[in-house]
């Protein structure tokens, strides 16, 4: 987290137009905060209007359901104290006779004249407990034995006169489900015991029906939709009728009577649970509808809020960058442009086609680059000539050198010889300064410079008649790569002369020319005497201060004599090829001396990379 601020703010103070968004952004914040607010305010205000309104529906549909039930034990209650029918009931037989079949009949028939003035209710039953016989407004009389060790029975027994009511599921009395409705799921029986107040062994009961579908009835008229379902349930939370027989009613996580929940219903989406209990009958009504529903047109007025938030957003963004484009965008190209100068490129300039502050800025820039690009052009054309004279001087200045050397060759060959080997070694001598001159040329491929090389090995080889001899390797890519002219003949000169001087036979020098690590690469390697180690740390120090960058390099090479040579190779290396040019020294002594010189292809420092700067900065 520490780093992710610290990037931020990083962002923030370098970036304009990421400051100029933000501050458009907190601009919006009250906005946002207000919107949402009025959202979840007036989402609690529909909640509570919407609750209330419900409370009022359910109240009125629990008010019909009571009165119903309250009218069946009414009736209940004046059907178990009637002295005439506790009279017809009185005889204790366990088999029918002709008498208990005539008393029988005449409480069938007031059974079914209470059935068709109250014809809402499914039947009216009396089951007579000593013969086990159930007399049905429906069905007539019907033996049903084994009533009397149902559970029921004997809660009824315990009750003291209390009713009983019988909500059957499939699971229990499965054996009377299809003799009698009474005992079917989705009927109600209301029992009562007969004479409730007499305390008799054996208790007849009265049975009053209703179909589940009558109180199904009063629930219909609470569901607008088909996304809502509501529940009747008894005092035990058992679920007496329901208007989506599909639907599982969700457990109830509160103990008030009038409760308002919001839960995840089966399929994870919000509903809305609202209950009402009776006061009088202790049921309870349940309303379970999704949360969607209610909220359809508060919804729809969150997604307006929405899509003004955004389309706030983004003309805060779109604002900002109008803003940017016209005050930080051309400060921008300004550094930009100031950037390139500083790199070196002098080309820059900067496209406008403003008339205000900014495009007086960026005209002023482009002329100031453009007269630095005159003066650096100028300063450089200076140090470039400054380049070429040295190199010419030091150029110059090998060639007498060499042609001293050579005058002392041939006369020691003038003493020691006869006048034709003077001759050739002359003629070979001349060769040698023709090629020289090149008519001002600086560079030969690398095939002539071994040509004219070979030249002067010829000399040294009528010199040393058998003492010498010369290995040359040139790899075919190597050929016709170019390199400053008199490069190698001064380091083959210091092999010979003093190298191989001395040797008294069996003399080598090795030249190898190929193409390595994309640069040139020549190697010229002898079998002498060698350098010791004292000596070649003192050449690789005095070398190694030589630079492109060094000033008055000529002057600093006079003042070694000891070195000439390969001082005068090594200034002439730096000045022409340039930095990535190098010489290497190494050397065993009484084994020999291997130097190495590293020459970048593509040509020399000073007609190339300085006439590239030269026509970019034009």
């Amino acid at each position: 987290m520490p780093a992710i601020l610290r990037n931020i703010t990083s962002v923030y103070k370098r970036s304009v137009q990421f400051r100029l968004t933000s501050y458009f952004l907190i601009i919006l914040v009250p906005l946002v905060a207000v919107s949402i607010f009025a959202s979840l305010r007036s989402e609690q205000i529909l909640e509570r209007k919407v609750n209330e309104q419900t409370r009022i529906a359910l109240s009125s549909a629990m008010e019909a359901i009571d009165m119903t039930m309250n009218n069946i034990e009414n009736m209940s209650m004046a059907l178990a104290t009637d002295t005439n029918l506790n009279e017809l009931l009185r005889r204790e037989n366990t088999h029918l006779t002709a008498d208990m079949t005539l008393d029988f009949n005449k409480v069938l028939n007031q059974l079914s004249n209470m059935n068709s003035v109250n014809n809402y209710l499914t039947q009216f039953s009396i089951y007579h407990a000593y013969s086990e016989t159930i007399l049905s407004s429906k069905y007539g009389g019907r033996r049903m034995d084994g009533l009397l060790k149902q559970p029921w029975y004997g809660e009824l027994l315990k009750s003291g006169g209390k009713r009983f009511l019988l909500i059957p599921r499939v699971d229990e009395f499965d054996s009377y489900q299809q003799l009698d409705q009474s005992f079917q799921p989705g009927y109600l029986t209301l029992m009562l015991a007969m004479d409730p107040f007499k305390p008799d062994v054996r208790k007849h009961v009265l049975m009053i029906t209703i179909s589940a579908s009558h109180l199904q009835k009063h629930l219909d008229t609470l569901v607008h939709a088909n996304n809502a379902s509501v529940f009747l349930m008894n005092s035990d939370n058992r679920l007496i009728v329901g208007t989506n027989p599909d639907i599982t009613p969700p457990q109830w996580t509160t103990g008030s009577d009038y409760t308002v929940n919001r839960h995840s219903g089966q399929n994870g989406n919000p509903e809305m649970l609202v209950r009402y209990r009776s006061a009088v009958s202790g049921w309870t009504i349940m309303m379970v509808k999704p949360a969607s529903a209610m909220y359809a047109e508060i919804n729809q007025l969150r997604t307006f809020m929405y899509v003004i938030i955004s389309m706030s957003f983004l003309l805060s963004l779109v604002i900002s960058w109008v803003v940017y484009q016209g005050i930080a965008s051309p400060l921008r190209t300004l550094a930009h442009g100031m950037k390139q100068v500083r790199i070196g490129q002098l080309n820059t300039n900067l496209p406008h086609k403003r008339e205000d502050e900014f495009g007086y800025l960026m005209q002023s820039f482009n002329e100031m680059a453009l007269e630095q690009k005159h003066l650096i052009k100028n300063n450089y054309e200076q140090q470039l000539l400054r380049l070429k004279a040295e190199l010419r001087v030091m150029q110059s200045q090998i060639n007498p050198h060499f042609l001293y050397n050579t005058l002392d060759s041939i006369y020691s060959m003038a003493e020691n010889y006869e006048a034709e080997e003077i001759t050739e070694m002359v003629l070979n001598l001349s060769k040698f300064f023709r090629l020289s001159l090149s008519k001002g040329q600086d560079e030969f491929t690398v095939a002539e410079t071994i040509e004219h090389l070979q030249y002067y090995l010829t000399v040294q080889r009528i010199r040393f008649i058998d003492k010498l001899s010369v290995s040359i390797q040139v790899d075919e890519p190597s050929k016709s790569c170019l390199v400053l002219k008199l490069l190698l003949q001064p380091i083959v000169e210091n092999a010979i002369l003093h190298g191989l001087e001395q040797k008294k036979k069996d003399g080598l020098v090795r030249i190898d020319c190929r193409v390595e690590q994309q640069r040139l690469r020549l190697e010229v390697s002898d079998n002498g005497k060698g350098i010791n180690a004292e000596r070649l740390g003192y050449i690789r120090d005095e070398l190694a201060k030589l630079s492109l960058h060094t000033d008055k390099v000529w002057e600093h090479e006079i003042r070694r004599h000891d070195l000439y040579g390969l001082w005068n190779v090594k200034a002439r290396l730096k000045l022409y090829y340039g930095e990535p040019a190098e010489l290497t020294i190494d050397s065993i002594e009484n084994e020999g001396t291997t130097i190495v010189l590293w020459i970048p292809i593509g040509g020399a420092y000073e007609s190339h990379d300085r006439r590239r700067r030269a026509s970019s900065a034009e």
